[in-house]
């Protein structure tokens, strides 16, 4: 009875075993098809993921992986690491030192194939026993990082190349508004230089935000006259019927409405200083006869007056008008023309001095930085954008725009998608081929970014725009991500 006993004792322990079989090869499969999906899952990271065996050898890899190393699965999955370091795939296997070491391990290598700097992390997992049965490493590409770290300082390294330049030029110049190292700008301050300290009159002409008044008050604070007033009317912004005697003065009762006190006009206030005439091609045909007078005769007679009142004034004149082309139509003296157009001094536009653009932002910069007690940059992309653009308000619109960044943008660092979001690219001159003042990694990196966020904006997908572009989908991601194309 008891060897029966013991023979239905051993089927039932033997059945038990069965089933225990059953369910640890049912845990397996699980096991193995939960590898499956977590690297389905792993193919949707940017980072490389490789696993490898306590032998060595690689059982295998994401699709980042292969992203950044440039190694197919093919060509690794059921080889032996140490193979791709001896192929000089790699500097190092980490995940080696991780099987000797028996710990988490770090390192920073070379893929020889793709040249990338990339941070390998290998993590071992135990069994039971303590030994290693797997090595998980994970690899991150370090270019783009050392890249953004390389143009920081970059960018810092030149905001301290321009502030330096700013200073010198304040220091040299009684702290002069004049900002600008273009053969143009030298040659205009060469001519402050020398006329400055005369009597002669001066017509500034140049579009409307390039800079006239800045060289009219350069000229003033450094003329003879920079302790006696400086006065500044705008032709076009009063009414015609004003400006006689804003200019002149009036005497008292001298018209309905006046005051029954004589009053001073501009010119009178700015006796022994320097008036400017802004906006002269705007001045009425009238008045023009009287500001020849002035320029002649040295005196002016007051709205409602007969006496003459000697006058000694500095005229510097400014206009954004072709006068020679008003005189043609007969909208402009010619005879005054010629009085003030002793020593012409012409600002070219700010598209055609380039190499100011730089100097001028990084002054608006600091600037607008102090103002609002903020601590914002330029990074190169950015200021490459900007010189691009065509900037119809020259440097006034320029000053605008920094302006604008400063107060609304929230991050530190000022990209080249701030300044397109903020200016657009109809005004932009996509003429990489001839500029001088990028590099082809930069050319390259902007024009991906223009091709991928149009696409992603248009088709609203990734795997899409990948189609269309022919990479991969995980390639459109990581590249969105490195290139700041955020909302689409």
């Amino acid at each position: 009875m008891e060897s029966l006993h013991d023979t239905e004792q051993l089927k039932t322990e033997v059945a038990a075993l069965r089933k225990r079989l059953a369910e640890l090869e049912a845990e397996h499969e699980a096991h193995k098809k939960l590898e499956l999906d977590a690297f389905a899952i792993g193919d949707a990271i940017s980072d490389g993921i490789c696993v490898v065996n306590s032998n060595g050898i690689v059982e295998g890899i994401n699709l980042g992986y292969t992203e950044i190393t440039g190694i197919d699965a093919g060509e690794i999955v059921g080889k032996h690491i140490q193979e791709m370091v001896d192929r000089k795939y790699f500097s190092s296997a980490v995940s080696m030192m991780v099987i000797k070491e028996k710990k988490k391990v770090s390192s920073i290598a070379t893929i020889s194939k793709s040249g990338k700097k990339v941070l390998i992390t290998g993590n071992p997992y135990f069994d039971e026993n303590g030994n290693i049965i797997r090595v998980l490493t994970v690899m991150r590409d370090l270019t783009e990082l050392i890249r953004m770290k390389e143009k920081l300082e970059e960018t810092e390294r030149k905001n301290e190349e321009y502030r330096k330049e700013i200073t010198l030029m304040k220091d040299g110049g009684a702290d002069t508004g004049l900002i600008g190292k273009a053969p143009s700008i030298q040659k205009i301050r060469n001519i402050i230089a020398h006329v400055a300290k005369t009597e002669a009159t001066v017509l500034i002409s140049g579009e409307t935000g390039v800079g006239k008044e800045v060289v009219a008050r350069e000229i003033h604070k450094s003329s003879n006259r920079r302790s006696e007033q400086y006065i500044t009317i705008n032709c076009a912004a009063i009414p015609e019927n004003l400006l006689e005697s804003e200019l002149f003065g009036y005497e008292k009762g001298a018209f309905t409405g006046a005051d029954k006190r004589a009053k001073l006009g501009l010119f009178e206030i700015a006796n022994n200083g320097t008036i400017l005439l802004d906006e002269i091609g705007e001045m009425p045909l009238k008045l023009q006869t009287k500001i020849l007078r002035v320029l002649q005769e040295r005196e002016i007679t007051r709205v409602g007056g007969t006496d003459s009142i000697k006058i000694d004034v500095r005229v510097i004149a400014a206009t954004n008008q072709n006068l020679e082309t008003q005189i043609k139509s007969g909208s402009f003296r010619e005879d005054l023309f010629y009085r003030l157009n002793v020593v012409p001094i012409v600002i070219p536009p700010l598209r055609e001095r380039k190499e100011d653009i730089t100097l001028l932002a990084y002054s608006f910069m600091e600037k607008f930085n102090k103002k609002y007690n903020r601590h914002k940059n330029l990074e190169a992309s950015a200021m490459y954008v900007l010189q691009r653009y065509w900037w119809p308000g020259n440097v006034r619109e320029l000053e605008n725009v920094i302006e604008r960044l400063i107060i609304v943008e929230t991050d530190d660092s000022i990209k080249d998608s701030n300044i397109v979001n903020l200016l657009g690219t109809d005004k932009l001159i996509n003429d990489f081929a001839s500029s001088e003042t990028i590099s082809l990694k930069e050319a390259v990196n902007i024009l991906e970014k223009d091709m991928i966020e149009k696409a992603l904006r248009k088709h609203r997908s990734t795997y899409k725009v990948a189609e269309l572009l022919g990479v991969t989908q995980p390639t459109i991601v990581r590249k969105a991500q490195s290139l700041g194309i955020k909302d689409w």
